[in-house]
């Protein structure tokens, strides 16, 4: 067994940790191995019985198992929070917690733009259960607090706003939860805990679409929800059980290989975005380049204060409307379209393509859609990014 391993790695550095903490190793093997069994037998009854009580026993992978476990282990780590578990995806673990947290009667505060999943959830399909929402400009906070009620229970929002990379004041929004004895979650797939761990801020429960930065690789779906241990027990006791949404273990060790190399790929990510960033910010089709880390940016104070640095993740708004961003995503060579974001190759894509139209008319961002241009920007050599950007831009 590594001499690595231990409470110790835990408060190790970010790659550190991610590279050791959570492992457990067999023969030396530097990988740990995927234990892809559905069950796990016992000598008795009684080491049968005493198995349920105990955190690190398992009987059936669908409750828990060692492969899913290294990675939560590594998941809870990296966001300093005490416990996480695995979902099948992003959605899976969004729609668990809700429903863990949620009774019929209760209300949602939710920040707006927001991913569209969530935002199809709160406002069509949880009604349904007596579960309501209203969707707010988080940056307002006057709205914030004129839209909490009696029977809400859950200020809900994201690090970066879906699309357009608004933040918000994440110590202002903590503090009217506190006051009103509200719960809060974000989900911080877009910011990442390479730039910003919520938890630290004061928020409750955090969310990501593990299938974005964390694994890396675009080759697995998942979520994962991070929160106490005593809120991660009641969610595997109940959501997890009953529902049945846990990650299988192959894919459990996909997010582990993809977790070794987080940091660094985060590094590169952020600094070939940032270079891709400030071409556009001079450049005379673009209108405006949504990324808050830039100096020129009007959010620029804030999100210095609760964020170490950008992501790969961006938008840009261009002057010709969508026929100039249709050429554009046309003509680009290594920039692919596509919906997701956070691997290693570069997407491109245009929430005008198909953002819900019922966000539409609640965001004062309606006319900018359609010239709205969101970049993930990859792992691919930076000068051939730049290349590829300019050529696109100079057909227009």
């Amino acid at each position: 067994m590594s001499k690595l391993l231990g409470k110790e790695t835990k408060d190790a550095g970010m790659q550190t940790i991610l590279a050791h903490y959570g492992d457990e190793t067999f023969l030396g093997a530097v990988v740990p191995p995927v234990f892809i069994n559905t069950l796990f037998t016992f000598d008795s009854y009684e080491a049968f019985q005493k198995s349920q009580w105990l955190e690190e026993t398992y009987y059936y992978s669908r409750i828990s198992n060692p492969t899913q476990q290294i990675a939560e282990k590594k998941l809870a780590a990296l966001e300093k929070g005490e416990a996480a578990k695995l979902f099948t995806s992003g959605m899976a673990a969004i729609s668990s917690t809700l429903l863990h947290c949620l009774s019929q009667g209760d209300h949602v505060v939710c920040s707006y733009p927001i991913y569209g999943g969530t935002h199809q959830l709160l406002q069509s399909y949880l009604p349904k259960f007596g579960i309501t929402a209203d969707f707010v400009d988080f940056r307002q906070l006057d709205q914030v607090q004129a839209a909490i009620k009696p029977n809400t229970k859950i200020l809900y929002c994201e690090g970066f706003s879906t699309f357009y990379m608004d933040v918000f004041d994440i110590p202002a929004v903590v503090q009217i939860a506190k006051e009103h004895q509200l719960l809060t979650v974000m989900d911080n797939t877009c910011a990442t805990p390479a730039t910003m761990r919520p938890i630290e801020w004061g928020i409750d429960i955090v969310i990501h679409s593990a299938s974005k930065y964390l694994s890396g690789h675009s080759d697995v779906t998942a979520g994962v929800v991070i929160a106490s241990q005593e809120r991660i027990d009641a969610i595997a006791n109940n959501e997890i059980v009953l529902l049945g949404a846990t990650l299988a273990p192959l894919e459990a060790w996909l997010v582990t290989r993809g977790l070794k190399t987080f940091g660094l790929r985060m590094k590169q990510h952020a600094e070939s975005a940032k270079q891709i960033a400030l071409m556009l910010s001079q450049h005379p089709q673009v209108s405006r380049v949504n990324l808050p880390l830039l100096e020129q940016h009007e959010q620029h104070e804030l999100a210095v204060r609760q964020f170490s640095g950008n992501t790969g993740l961006f938008s840009f708004e261009m002057h010709g409307g969508p026929c100039a961003v249709a050429k554009l995503m046309n003509n680009l060579r290594l920039f692919q379209i596509g919906v997701s974001w956070g691997g290693f190759e570069s997407l491109i894509y245009s929430p005008g393509l198909a953002i819900n139209p019922e966000q539409k008319s609640r965001t004062e961002h309606e006319t900018r859609l359609e010239h709205t241009v969101r970049l993930s920007v990859g792992l691919e050599d930076i000068d051939d990014l730049m290349e590829d950007f300019n050529q696109a831009l100079a057909s227009l």
